[in-house]
């Protein structure tokens, strides 16, 4: 029953059709993708890069990232290959990072204006690239006017904005953020009035913070659930192709799964923590590919076309750079960079991991010239490698001594940069890699190496691929038929190298 009213939830909110199929049908030979208008037939899949506005580029010089600054590296971004933008909260907030809104329909002066906002989307969609905002309405900030009202009693007419108990206003999360009501239609009819301001000045979509807590209670993930189907059915209504991505923050993709029947994408949490463990401590390599197959089954049990937004690294965790594994191994970021852009969905880029950016979180630790500091440094300034438009909002911890910047990279054909940038062009230019949710693990799987097939079909286009990791310092050599190489030029695998080959779709089965 429960699945039924899921199909018929999905139907209703017209979540868009994707071009691909669970098995090849009718094998023929590969066409020129170019020849077909691929992203307007998937309109949802792109790459993504999150952005934390205040450390990524000041156009002003006051040493606080901007919109502006945004606006002024398009031309890097659209460079590296990036389709669309996750932008971190830009509402006026007393925090630094911004989950605390104390105005949904303005910017934070910070980061300048509505108006700067509008043209941002303007030139980037000049370059065929997105944007996505930070919806943060799980809570307010205890500053804001309809919280500041509710407080002066139950006569206010935002009391019922928020979920009161003995005098005392709800909180998930702690600092002054006080949950929203919304299981009050007014909140609700609120929120979206607030979507629809940003999606008719041109926004594609929204990132969904806390989507697990919009509504506590024994049936909290179903009812959270159902509140992000009807937001997403709102959106769809005058927006068909905009796009809401969740974050559903727990290990256990079970319970994740069932956030598809209202959103577009989720957070691949338990994928990340594969390659935490498996690529980055080596642990049960072995069941690498095969732990995304099983994530992958249980989304497609709540939803067929699926997208799923795979991510290394985040604002709210240590840095792959410092996670184990990965500290000083160039060898194994650069392996993550091929696995992240190889798995099917919208893969998100934390900025400055296209650099091997440092950090971790401090547990109230002073830092001299700035104060006591939590998650600041996971969230530290871009590193640019001129001055132009370098942040310095936040004193340096010596995290990034080493690290090379940007122009440095640039320079450097091999560095991590690079390889970024060849593995986004890759991905790009197969359809295979950068639509639809096909995979496979290979049937040669072993310890050492790790693989699978993605496939992809619309009309008489057709690519199936094999993706072949090297998880081990050591060289590995494996036998599979082939028609070219997309990456790498021998069926042996250096180190921590990837290879992927074009294959016969009509042999697929032969794969897997």
């Amino acid at each position: 029953m429960k699945k039924l009213f899921i199909i018929l939830s999905l139907l209703a909110i017209g979540i868009s059709l994707t071009a691909c199929v669970s098995n090849p049908v009718n094998p023929i030979n590969p066409i020129d993708p170019t020849t077909y208008p691929l992203d307007e037939l998937n309109p949802q899949q792109d790459v993504y890069y999150q952005i934390f506005v205040r450390s990524f580029a000041d156009s002003d010089a006051d040493g606080i990232g901007d919109l502006n600054g945004i606006t002024a590296n398009l031309d890097y971004l659209e460079d590296l290959g990036i389709t669309a933008l996750w932008l971190l909260p830009i509402n006026p907030s007393p925090s630094y990072h911004g989950y605390d809104v104390t105005d949904y329909y303005d910017v934070n002066p910070d980061y300048g204006t509505l108006e700067d906002l509008e043209n941002l989307i303007e030139e980037a969609e000049l370059r065929d690239i997105k944007i996505v905002l930070d919806l943060v309405i799980n809570h307010t900030s205890d500053r804001h006017p309809w919280y500041l009202s509710a407080l002066t009693g139950e006569q206010s007419e935002y009391r019922d904005y928020y979920i009161f108990n003995n005098g005392s206003a709800y909180e998930t999360f702690v600092g002054g953020m006080k949950d929203l009501n919304l299981e009050n239609p007014v909140v609700v009819e609120e929120v979206y009035n607030i979507v629809d301001f940003y999606l008719e000045m041109g926004v594609h979509g929204f990132r969904l913070d806390a989507a697990r807590h919009f509504i506590e209670g024994v049936n909290a993930d179903w009812d959270s659930a159902l509140f992000t189907m009807r937001l997403n059915a709102h959106m769809k209504q005058t927006y068909p192709e905009s796009y809401v991505v969740s974050e559903v923050y727990v290990s256990r993709y079970e319970t994740i799964a069932d956030y598809y029947m209202g959103s577009d994408s989720l957070f691949n949490f338990p994928g990340q923590a594969s390659i935490l463990d498996k690529v980055g401590m080596e642990n049960s390599r072995y069941l690498f590919a095969r732990s995304f197959e099983q994530i992958y089954d249980a989304y497609r049990e709540v939803d067929p076309d699926f997208i799923d937004a795979p991510f290394l690294g985040n604002h709210d965790m240590d840095r792959l750079a410092s996670s184990q594994g990965f500290i000083n191994n160039e060898l194994k970021l650069k392996l993550a960079s091929r696995i992240l852009l190889t798995l099917p969905g919208n893969p998100f880029i934390y900025y400055g991991d296209e650099l091997g950016m440092e950090g971790v979180r401090y547990e109230g630790t002073n830092i001299p010239g700035y104060g006591v500091v939590y998650d600041e440094y996971r969230r530290q300034p871009f590193l640019w490698g001129n001055t132009e438009y370098q942040t310095s909002w936040l004193p340096s911890d010596g995290s990034n001594n080493d690290t090379d910047t940007l122009v440095q990279q640039i320079s450097n054909d091999d560095s991590l940069y690079h390889a970024y940038q060849e593995m986004i062009e890759i991905r790009k230019d197969n359809p295979a890699l950068m639509y639809g949710n096909y995979y496979k693990p290979y049937n040669g799987n072993a310890t050492q190496i790790q693989g699978y097939v993605r496939y992809y079909q619309y009309e008489d286009l057709e690519q199936a691929v094999l993706v072949i990791h090297n998880l081990t310092p050591d060289s590995y050599t494996v036998e599979a038929s082939y028609r070219s190489f997309i990456l790498g030029d021998s069926l042996t695998i250096g180190g921590y190298q990837t290879i992927i080959l074009d294959i016969d779709p009509s042999e697929i089965e032969a794969y897997i």
